[in-house]
């Protein structure tokens, strides 16, 4: 092809047609623009076709993060119903002092027991991090999910801070050995029968006036206050997710 042009200039030149190479000049000057035009049309298609796939590939992925936040703030939620429940029935069975301390120390720490909520964020993190945040089109959709994670890390906190909360109370005892930590299931299997026997005996569970037992007693009404709270903001998580939810399930093709 470029042979045949170039044959076709050199004619003119040889032949003195010099306004008709003009204007074959101009002519092949027009598609060499065409040509270009073309190719970038091409690139931008492209390009617009890989965004798109890219963008609704973020939409599944969002989804899919959603998905796993609410599976997971589930089975939380159910931990937290369990938690209020042994803590409850505690708070019961303590005065009747008809419970052994081994009794009460474990269902003291199942009360106490919680795991931290991670969220799933691998999908935001990597549009962010990346850059690709002005993929997603829907601007209402990325002003909700900016302020849906703002508010989900302020929720995080205060579920931390109450589950720190509680986890200190469990260690602010002047002294373990006199509660009877060590009676836990784990911590005699750990110790073993012969330094168990080394180990005080202290009878503050048949004792309402020890400084002990009231102290106990605060912290499992503690637990069942601050598990409610939990519950709260899993809630509220649930609540701020749902718009964005909604919005990524009509999205995700």
């Amino acid at each position: 092809m470029i042979k045949f042009f170039r044959n076709i200039r050199q004619r003119l030149l040889s032949e003195n047609k010099f306004s008709k190479y003009l204007l074959y000049a101009i002519g092949e000057i027009i598609l060499v623009v065409i040509g270009i035009l073309i190719a970038l049309q091409i690139n931008n298609w492209n390009e617009f076709r890989k965004n798109n796939t890219t963008e609704s590939d973020y939409y599944c992925r969002l989804l899919e993060d959603f998905e796993l936040d609410r599976q997971n703030i589930k089975r939380l939620s159910e931990e937290s119903d369990y938690k209020i429940k042994k803590s409850k029935a505690l708070l019961l069975e303590l005065p009747k002092k008809d419970k052994s301390k081994e009794y009460l120390i474990d269902n003291y720490i199942q009360g106490l027991r919680t795991n931290a909520f991670v969220p799933s964020k691998v999908t935001i993190l990597d549009i962010t991090s990346s850059g690709k945040l002005n993929l997603i089109k829907n601007d209402s959709l990325k002003k909700t999910l900016i302020r849906y994670y703002a508010e989900l890390d302020n929720l995080i906190y205060q579920l931390d801070l109450n589950r720190n909360h509680s986890i200190e109370r469990a260690f602010a005892y002047e002294d373990d050995n006199q509660v009877g930590f060590q009676y836990a299931d784990y911590a005699k299997a750990s110790l073993g029968d012969e330094i168990m026997a080394t180990l005080p005996i202290d009878n503050w569970h048949l004792d309402k006036s020890s400084t002990v037992y009231k102290q106990f007693q605060n912290d499992l009404v503690f637990f069942v206050l601050m598990s409610n709270r939990e519950k709260q903001h899993f809630k509220k998580i649930l609540d701020q997710m749902q718009p964005v939810y909604n919005q990524l399930k009509n999205l995700c093709h």
